[in-house]
């Protein structure tokens, strides 16, 4: 049987460590070498250096566990694969280019059925947030748990805006519509794995998105699940989160009432 918490910890450690890299990047980085991989939609060298480094140590980690990766820098997951790594070397890539807070390092194990372990390690504030199925969530070695708030009044809620700006704008300016003035505020920070984490830790208390994908989602949903959270699709199902394509996550106690305000801005 694999040792989950014995793997967390070494994925934990590489996590930090390719988090230092970006972070030293950042002090000297070349603007020149962006790419953009659609409309709005940037990579630059240090994600794909990153990627690199994570898979190589993976590898050695868990040898038998395939890849779901954002820049495909290695061999993806083929259908008989039991176990793989789903990972985000740089999540908040935008962020990153303007010298913008947050971005994050994100690395998930999962197999076809469950999230087993995810870290996420957001860079600018040194903040480490971990879990393993079954094991709670922690941040920097302290374990936490999502918000107890239960009126949406009191509420702060995360929106985000994905490059899928025709397809996503007008249900997102009916859902900010509708809550605006009748939550504590409206946020959006530009990455989805940093706004599971804040939700994990009771920063935040809903965070809401669409048309991200997988490696978005996974260790931040992972970790947020260990605090007491939910995650589900729109229709508070289970069949299109994990893609990323509709993610309504919240402390669990909120999550009725948001079903019902994103039933309302789809109308």
């Amino acid at each position: 049987m694999m040792d989950l918490q014995g793997v967390l910890e070494e994925v934990k450690q590489l996590a930090v460590e390719v988090g230092t890299f970006i972070s030293k990047q950042r002090e000297t980085f070349d603007l020149s070498r962006v790419e953009s991989k659609h409309s709005h939609d940037y990579v630059s060298y240090v994600d794909k250096e990153s990627e690199k480094m994570i898979v190589a140590r993976l590898k050695e980690i868990l040898p038998v566990a395939g890849f779901i990766t954002e820049e495909k820098t290695t061999e993806q997951k083929d259908e008989e694969t039991e176990l793989f790594w789903v990972v985000d070397p740089l999540d908040g890539t935008t962020n990153f280019i303007h010298d913008l807070a947050p971005y994050c390092v994100s690395i998930a194990l999962r197999n076809e059925k469950e999230f087993l372990l995810g870290v996420v390690y957001e860079v600018t504030r040194k903040e480490l947030y971990s879990a393993f199925k079954g094991g709670g969530a922690y941040l920097n070695g302290r374990k936490i748990h999502v918000s107890s708030f239960t009126d949406m009044d009191k509420a702060l809620v995360m929106i985000g805006y994905p490059y899928n700006a025709e397809g996503y704008r007008r249900f997102c300016m009916n859902l900010s519509g509708q809550l605006y003035g009748h939550c504590a505020s409206i946020r959006s920070n530009g990455s989805a794995e940093a706004e599971f984490c804040y939700l994990a830790a009771g920063k935040i208390d809903v965070y809401v998105e669409s048309f991200i994908q997988p490696w978005d989602v996974a260790a931040g949903a992972c970790i947020l699940m260990e605090a007491g959270g939910k995650v589900t699709d729109y229709e508070g199902k289970n069949e299109l989160w994990e893609s990323g394509r509709e993610v309504l996550a919240t402390n669990g106690m909120l999550h009725e009432a948001m079903l019902k305000e994103i039933s309302r801005a789809r109308d």
